[in-house]
């Protein structure tokens, strides 16, 4: 077998590391996409804490799902495309969550970080959650998961070029949103 930490790991040696149950495999993917993903995650989630929930999970479900894992193609786009769900019932567990807490008078609590951090932390965390969630998963897996606008198509299961605009326009809203202005002729378009 492979040494685990030799460059040019190949998928059918950690898919076959994984199916037998190889900590050395799991704790390779771990590192190879951990980082991309918790990356990827702050900008789906919206948050640090949530963005660490969801790799977790993300990575409990692949351990779950070993035994299946040889018949898996493409890591980054299983493993991005699962965070994305796992992204989306955190959502959605969050927004209940927010209307409870909103029901009882609740507020939530300070993060850490000086106080312009938090500020500037605070307002991209609510512009990117402004924005609609197609431009926000296509930024977070561009930008964060470090994704080609191709990967990050396989993911989602739209075209490149669809991609490739949902992207542009979440980051004129970005812009728009966080007082810079979007150039003139892109105006009209930053609406969309």
């Amino acid at each position: 077998m492979a040494d685990p930490t030799a460059e040019g790991r190949t998928a059918p040696w950690l898919a076959a590391g994984l199916k037998q149950g190889r900590e050395e495999a799991f704790a390779a993917i771990y590192d190879d996409f951990g980082p991309r993903l918790f990356r990827a995650a702050i900008g789906l989630c919206g948050s640090r804490e949530d963005a660490e929930d969801a790799v977790h999970d993300t990575f409990v479900g692949l351990w779950k799902t070993r035994n299946d894992w040889g018949r898996i193609q493409d890591m980054p786009a299983y493993l991005f495309g699962s965070l994305r769900h796992v992204a989306a019932r955190q959502r959605a567990r969050r927004a209940r969550g927010a209307e409870l807490a909103a029901a009882a008078g609740q507020a939530a609590g300070p993060g850490s970080g000086t106080a312009a951090e938090l500020d500037r932390r605070e307002e991209l965390e609510r512009a990117l959650r402004l924005l609609p969630t197609e431009q926000r998963e296509v930024i977070a897996l561009k930008i964060h998961g470090g994704l080609t606008f191709a990967e990050t198509a396989a993911v989602l299961a739209i075209s490149a070029n669809t991609a490739a605009s949902r992207y542009r326009y979440g980051l004129e809203k970005l812009r728009a949103a966080l007082g810079g202005q979007p150039h003139s002729s892109d105006a009209n378009r930053a609406t969309r």
